[in-house]
């Protein structure tokens, strides 16, 4: 197997991994690899891929930075990547400034969650970056280096869902716990209807709900599938993951105040994902048992551009139009 690529592909799980898996098309007929955390969903949807496993968590933590750090340095000694393609998040730091240092270009791409302002790693990785992608066009007016060039939550969905049973919630993959909104879940009354909770880093199991802490991308897709309601936090995989199956997430967005997240940005992700119709959003999670009263359907998202072809085209500028065939099939999002 030929040790060098043409890109290299970093990224934390959860979101930052859903936005990653769906522009994949834009480097379908490159070599690669990949870098991220050993999680069920990197698992699942990286399973066919050269795949190198990260140090987590990473927010706001020094030791891990340093393993990474080390880490990075082997890696891209060993692939001599000619791009970089990130979304994210502090995973992607160390490896966007090594490949750098030998010559790679850096292609940032920021997380569909992020609205208001960028992130932190976008801040960090912004100096070496050789393009930078917002995915809404209010944070790319705001960012003067960044270009809007379409969203990850915009791609196909299934127009006429079945009506579904049961109510799934889930509060993704991360390290910070939720809870508050698992306390309100612990005291929702469904009259027999099925739940499932996925719990993740929490402490609270509600009694009553078939509860289990991660899940295989592939069993979470089934479980959204065919459940009547979905409930989880202002994460772009969740809320995607229920968008593409024709579902309108009533979604809690995680707050810093309490320690769920390390700043408010799920808030105005939250929000701009009701003023476009999107979800439902509960900023009090003992209004869940109205909340899931009624339609959960999604509607139709506007056409907007192709953020894959997007980075396609980049990736074609920065490696030449010949790429070499090595196909390999990731997991449908």
């Amino acid at each position: 197997m030929t040790r060098t690529v043409d890109v290299l592909v970093v990224c934390s799980s959860g979101g930052h991994l859903f936005d990653a898996i769906t522009i994949a098309p834009a480097w379908r007929e490159r070599t690669r690899a990949w870098v991220s955390f050993d999680k069920p969903d990197v698992r699942s949807l990286l399973a066919d891929e050269r795949l190198y496993v990260a140090y987590g968590p990473t927010n706001r933590n020094l030791a891990n930075l340093l393993r990474n750090l080390r880490l990075a340095f082997r890696v891209v000694r060993e692939t001599r990547p000619r791009v970089l393609v990130t979304t994210g998040a502090g995973v992607a730091v160390p490896f966007a400034w090594t490949a750098r240092l030998v010559g790679a270009r850096v292609v940032y791409v920021e997380c569909a969650g992020r609205v208001d302002r960028p992130s932190l790693s976008a801040r960090m990785i912004a100096p070496v970056a050789t393009k930078i992608y917002a995915q809404w066009p209010e944070l790319a007016a705001n960012w003067r280096r960044a270009r809007y060039a379409g969203n990850t939550l915009f791609g196909p969905c299934d127009a006429a869902p079945p009506p579904g049973t049961g109510v799934l919630v889930t509060v993704g993959t991360g390290e910070a716990r939720f809870d508050r909104l698992l306390h309100a879940v612990s005291h929702l009354d469904l009259e027999g209807e099925r739940m499932v909770v996925q719990y993740g880093s929490s402490s609270v199991l509600p009694e009553g709900a078939d509860c289990v802490d991660f899940l295989p991308f592939d069993d979470l897709d089934a479980l959204m599938r065919s459940a009547r309601a979905i409930v989880c936090h202002a994460g772009i995989g969740s809320v995607a993951m229920a968008l593409a199956h024709g579902r309108r997430p009533i979604v809690v967005p995680r707050l810093s105040e309490h320690g769920e997240a390390v700043d408010d940005h799920q808030v105005f992700f939250a929000r701009r994902l009701e003023a476009a119709g999107l979800a439902t959003v509960i900023d009090e999670p003992e209004r869940l048992h109205a909340a899931l009263a009624g339609d959960h359907s999604a509607p139709t998202p506007d056409a907007a551009p192709d953020l894959a072809a997007a980075i396609g085209a980049a990736l074609g500028e920065l490696l030449g139009s010949n790429a070499e065939s090595n196909p390999v099939t990731l997991s449908p999002i």
